[in-house]
């Protein structure tokens, strides 16, 4: 019966046993549980300790290890197998782990390059000769620390009998092993009795693909017949090599203020479901979190250092030149003074660096550059090759890290895709920065985005991430929480993307650097470098005012025939290292106009979307108001990046009847900059014709770019639109370019430079004068009678323009000075507040160069340098023209009006209708019908031909009528 009864036990333990290994799927069903708060019999524990003596746990508040930035003489990770109860007071492992994973806190450092050794394969499997534990030969050096794993001895068939739980502990050193390709760091021990060791590894894992946590996975060995596994606890000693084997986080949060961001996690797979559930793990099984005990903080991040710096420096000793450049962060790592009892430098939070004032972006790299886009570059993706196009790499990039061996992390900076029109926004121009190691198993993977001034084109580059915790959640803002001794970023000098400082004196690089340890706070740091020669020799300046400006200006029409329609061509150039291009005043020769008829404007509503609008938008002024195109040369180097654009016509403009408009498209390679708009005031004067074209600040920086303006090709190409004076005289377009002088930003500070262009028409002979005049009086015929005066001139299409017409009326007529009354003022007419008193007529011209007439009143106004005042003609329209006429009386009687220097510009018809009656300038001084009356007609073309006629015989309609 004793048996039967003690069978029925030992079978009834082991379906108990069967039960539970059956039951066992995931981390908390092998793991004993966490209490709240941690204390010491908690299942899975690991905290940073002063000594392990008495042994450490949440509940030695005394032996906690709490500085910030320090190196823990030892750090303990512990795991107990769940128990069961399988007697009364008799408790036994539900089963054994299989293979386990152990997530570190981010910031929490091991060291791998500590110790001045690393253990071998070979000497870790070697068997020691003179040692009974037999093995490993790893030399003491390259000892880390201790594995103490606590055995429950199990007996009995199907372990259905239990031993009474006496647990015994072995303790075996842990050793710093030569790392398998792929793998960042190695630690291994050997448990298990003399003659039947077996090997036990802790592989490593970096999580560059979230916030670089560091990680490591144990593989377990099945356990000896008749043994299971209460608790293992890996102790590693923090101070080990040369102190800096484990080093604590930098930073000082408040845990309730950042949950879990301290935690260590552990997941652990039950060796009852491999291989089954292998392909699950460990992202399939629940994290086991060690919290920090409630009244652990770290602190004394006040005294941890931040001694960091940078260096800065361009590819070229040239000002205002193509270049790349190195940016060298350097952050000291000491182990002689941090090691042991002191603290490492403080992470890296943020990092905000700013090139020197007028070192840009260089519109020339961007000619055959691509952006490589976030998908293609795999941030966030645990891949080792990134798929961004060639083209889109620009530079090289290298990290140098305490825990990899020196040259360990080297690769490149790509050129990001470009995600904002806000050039200060950071995301306009985007670097991404990559290096990587793939045989340690490591993958670098930073964002910057660059800043550049709207203004003045000064660029920052910030590094500032959200880090994504796969375990702890949210994490604070800011780079990941790792150890670096240098980050050397180059530019290749090869992709000019870069441009260099426009000045020989000191350029200063500087910086502001956020460490973790003190967050809201930064260090300044600051890097100089001086230029020492410019562009094509001489003396190299050193400050803006002092910067050559000596520019190429020419115009020119296609064919310089008289009268002839003919494209008008302007080209405007600078060489590197001279003041940049800011404005273009100048005033063409006399005759040299446009042919407004048919030409719509581009209105200022499209013409503020253009400038609104992408560049790629297409948005523009209409096909109709094109004039002409434009060509700008932008960049520094032997092959700037040539861009085109569109001139349109457009309406008034800053007082000036018409302007022009020049809509570019600033797009090359990557970048989108949007629209470039510049408008010219199309001036012309109202006395002579002459366009005067005074262009708005020409930008030297647009979408946070440095444009570097080299040449400016104008092409007013639209058939039959620039026409050819018809006086063949010497002439000149004159006028003064705009240098950037003291300060591009500062229209006050701009330096002039004079411009003047011989221009002569030519073949003018060739045309034919052969104008008419026609008059007709109106009105009263007897003496003292006050006539109206009708007059009309017509010209014939192609001949040469009027540039003189002289009027001598018959002594029968005279000036009626009595009716000279109000005269208008220059100034009064000037701003167009001519008395009403003051118009003694009205006049209209009709010219093929306009849709509509030109009309205005005829006013008298004042003249200083004549006796009596003169005759102005004020026509107004698309443009406003006057024509002035000089009264004068002849000895004997009759009057004389000269119209000299009349406009270079067709015209078909002019009419003059003076008043009669009391308003009328004229006064009969005999009965006008009593004789036929003849006046004398002089007229002059503009290539000097003449018409005239001395006998010309005044057209009285009132004669035969009543006198």
């Amino acid at each position: 019966m004793a048996r039967r009864t003690i069978a029925l036990l030992a079978t009834a333990v082991g379906m108990l046993l069967t039960t539970a290994a059956m039951a066992i799927a995931d981390t908390g069903d092998i793991i004993a549980p966490q209490n709240e708060p941690p204390t010491a019999a908690d299942g899975w524990q690991a905290i940073t300790c002063t000594t392990e003596t008495p042994e450490c746990s949440p509940e030695t508040e005394a032996q906690w290890f709490k500085k910030a930035g320090g190196h823990p003489p030892t750090a303990f990770t512990q795991y107990t197998i769940k128990q069961f109860e399988a007697e009364p007071g008799k408790f036994i492992s539900v089963g054994s782990l299989g293979r386990l994973r152990v997530d570190l806190p981010p910031g929490l450092t091991v060291n791998p390059e500590a110790t001045t050794t690393k253990c071998t394969a070979a000497q870790f499997n070697e068997v020691k000769p003179l040692d009974p534990s037999e093995g490993p030969n790893c030399p003491a050096a390259s000892q880390t620390g201790e594995e103490l794993v606590t055995l429950k001895v199990v007996a009995g068939p199907g372990l259905g009998t239990v031993v009474p739980p006496t647990p015994g502990v072995t303790k075996v050193p842990v050793y710093n092993l030569v790392p398998d390709a792929g793998e960042p760091a190695k630690f291994g021990f050997k448990l298990g009795a003399p003659g039947g060791k077996k090997s036990v590894y802790l592989t490593t894992e970096v999580a560059w693909e979230n916030d670089f946590h560091e990680s490591f996975q144990i593989i377990l060995p099945t356990p000896s017949p008749g043994t299971l596994t209460w608790k293992s606890r890996l102790v590693n000693l923090g101070q080990k090599g040369d102190g800096t084997f484990i080093t604590n986080p930098t930073t000082c949060f408040d845990p309730d203020d950042w949950t879990n961001l301290y935690s260590t996690w552990l997941r652990a797979l039950p060796a009852a479901e491999e291989p089954a559930k292998l392909g699950e793990f460990p992202g399939g099984f629940t994290p086991w979190e060690a919290k920090l005990p409630p009244n652990f903080e770290i602190e004394d991040c006040d005294s941890v250092p931040f001694d960091i710096s940078i260096e800065a420096s361009p590819t070229t000793a040239l000002v205002d030149s193509p270049t790349g450049g190195t940016v060298t962060t350097k952050l000291p790592f000491d182990p002689l003074t941090e090691g042991g009892a002191g603290q490492s430098q403080s992470h890296l939070r943020s990092a905000r660096v700013s090139l020197p004032p007028g070192m840009g972006l260089n519109p020339t790299g961007s000619k055959g550059l691509v952006a490589c886009s976030d998908a293609q570059f795999k941030k966030g993706i645990r891949v080792y090759a990134n798929e961004c196009p060639a083209a889109s790499r620009i530079g090289t990039a290298e990290i140098e890290t305490p825990p990899l061996p020196d040259g360990s992390l080297k690769g490149d900076i790509y050129v990001g895709e470009q995600q904002s029109m806000n050039p200060e926004s950071g995301d306009q121009f985007r670097i991404l920065v990559e290096t990587k190691n793939e045989n340690l198993g490591v993958a670098v993977r930073l964002v910057g985005n660059v800043i550049a001034n709207k203004g003045t084109g000064q660029l920052t580059a910030v590094f500032d991430e959200q880090q994504v915790g796969d375990l702890a959640g949210s994490l604070p803002q800011g780079l990941p929480q790792v150890p670096f001794e240098s980050v050397k970023l180059s530019f290749d000098a090869s992709k000019q993307v870069l441009t260099s400082p426009p000045i020989c004196g000191p350029a200063k690089t500087t910086g502001a650097m956020e460490p973790w340890a003190r967050p809201g706070t930064s260090v300044p740091v600051e890097s100089t470098f001086t230029l020492t020669e410019v562009p094509g020799g001489g003396a190299c300046p050193t400050t803006l005012a002092e910067r050559k400006f000596a520019p190429f200006y020419d115009a020119a029409t296609g064919t310089p025939k008289a009268g002839a329609y003919s494209p008008f061509r302007v080209h405007i150039g600078r060489p590197d290292g001279q003041q940049e291009v800011k404005g273009v005043t100048v005033t063409l020769p006399k005759g040299l106009t446009g042919k407004l008829a048919g030409i719509p404007y581009c209105s200022e509503a499209e013409i503020a979307a253009a400038a609104a609008a992408a560049g790629k938008s297409g948005i523009t002024c209409p096909a109709a108001s094109r004039i002409g195109g434009a060509t700008t040369d932008s960049g520094t180097g032997s092959a700037p990046l040539q861009l085109g654009g569109t001139a349109y016509l457009a309406g008034p403009y800053k007082g000036a009847p018409l302007s022009m408009v020049v809509v570019t498209p600033a797009v090359s390679g990557p970048f989108d900059l949007g629209t470039v708009v510049v408008r010219v005031a199309l001036n012309v004067n109202p006395a002579t014709a002459q366009i005067t074209a005074v262009s708005d600040a020409i930008p030297d920086v647009f979408g946070g770019v440095k444009l570097d303006v080299r040449r400016i090709y104008v092409d007013v190409d639209r058939p039959e639109f620039m026409k050819n004076p018809t006086n063949c005289s010497a002439q000149a377009t004159t006028g003064t370019l705009n240098g950037g002088g003291a300060d591009p930003a500062n229209p006050a500070a701009f330096s002039s430079y004079p411009v003047n262009v011989p221009y002569q028409a030519n073949e003018c002979k060739g045309l034919g004068f052969k104008p008419k005049l026609f008059t007709k009086l109106t009105g009263p015929t007897r003496r003292d009678g006050n006539p109206k005066l009708r007059a009309v001139v017509e010209a014939r299409n192609g001949d040469a323009n009027i540039a003189r017409t002289a009027l001598t009326l018959p002594h029968s007529l005279f000036l009626d000075q009595d009716h000279i009354g109000t005269v208008c003022t220059r100034a009064q007419l000037a701003s167009r507040t001519c008395p009403a008193n003051s118009v003694y007529g009205q006049a209209e011209a009709v010219t093929p160069l306009l849709d509509g007439k030109l009309k205005g009143p005829v006013y008298l106004v004042a003249n200083p340098d004549h006796e009596l005042p003169d005759l102005l003609a004020d026509l107004r329209g698309q443009v406003n023209i006057q024509l002035r006429g000089v009264i004068g009386s002849q000895k004997g009687g009759g009057l004389k009006t000269v119209f000299n220097g009349l406009p270079d510009v067709p015209v078909k018809k002019f009419i003059l209708n003076m008043k009669g009656g009391e308003k009328s300038l004229l006064v009969n001084s005999e009965n006008t019908c009593k004789d036929e009356q003849f006046a004398v007609l002089n007229m002059k073309g503009q290539n000097g031909k003449r018409v005239k006629t001395n006998k010309f015989k005044l057209n009285i309609a009132s004669c035969g009528g009543k006198k």
